[in-house]
């Protein structure tokens, strides 16, 4: 009765000392079976904590290359009494993960280049790991390019808003075995979708829109996406009236291009 009672209240204190974004993140790697999870750019820890405590991983490695916030997540393992299921490790990226420690992966905070980065010299697929999420905190387009040219699969996203920013969380299949068609499915029905929302998109504009907020969001007709897509029309409108023509033409195009996208996009949302 006592270890139930501490584990329901340290649920609940880590829940609380955990921003939003850090909890749908964990939230995006729940799935039918417990994981054997790896958390790079730990830094306190409360990830990998949250995800034992909360039945998503039975193991947790987490890691960061700096040796302060790793001391700080080590101190936190410890306090919730996870020492023997959580390890903490310096590493840079996963260079310090062996094969068939981990079967998954979380990924968070990060620049979109530094992640992939990361995911290229780290070679996900040989060490074990079958599921990721990511967050790239910039770059996201080119990010997403970057999945698709690697044959990972995006099997579902998010958008979060927290203290007036938007993130955009994504999970991913990393496995060899993981086939494209189901990419290529939910890329072909987002497309359909914004082809009968503006018959005059083309196919370059439309791997343009996919990439920028991501199909899965698009064909969930995801409401925190529509208040993204709105705040950047009048970031858009507003950047456009301080242009000159003559002076800035290449800028226009790509605020024009940007608000043609945007508007297609909410199309599909009426």
């Amino acid at each position: 009765m006592n270890m139930t009672n501490t584990n329901i209240d340290a649920n609940n204190d880590v829940a609380l000392k955990m921003s939003v974004r850090l909890k749908e993140i964990a939230e995006l790697l729940r799935g039918p079976k417990k994981l054997k999870a790896a958390d790079v750019g730990c830094d306190h820890g409360y990830v990998s904590i949250y995800l034992v405590t909360h039945g998503i991983a039975d193991s947790c490695i987490a890691m960061d290359v700096r040796s302060g916030p790793l001391s700080g997540a080590k101190e936190n393992v410890a306090e919730y009494g996870l020492s023997g299921v959580i390890e903490t490790r310096l590493s840079d990226g996963v260079k310090e993960l062996k094969p068939g420690e981990a079967d998954s992966l979380v990924i968070a905070g990060m620049g979109g280049n530094l992640m992939r980065r990361i995911i290229e010299e780290g070679k996900p697929k040989e060490l074990g790991i079958k599921t990721a999420v990511l967050q790239p905190q910039s770059d996201i387009a080119d990010f997403r390019q970057f999945l698709r040219d690697s044959g990972y699969v995006i099997t579902d996203e998010k958008v979060i808003e927290e203290d007036g920013k938007f993130y955009f969380p994504m999970k991913v299949a990393m496995e060899e075995t993981s086939s494209a068609e189901d990419q290529e499915d939910s890329f072909k029905r987002a497309c359909d979708l914004l082809t009968r929302a503006d018959e005059n998109t083309g196919k370059e504009q439309l791997l343009r829109i996919c990439n920028r907020y991501g199909e899965c969001n698009i064909l969930n007709a995801d409401m925190t996406l529509k208040r993204y897509l709105l705040h950047g029309k009048k970031v858009c409108e507003s950047i456009l009236k301080s242009l000159d023509e003559k002076e800035h033409a290449d800028r226009i195009l790509e605020i024009q291009n940007e608000l043609s996208d945007i508007d297609t996009v909410l199309k599909t949302m009426q």
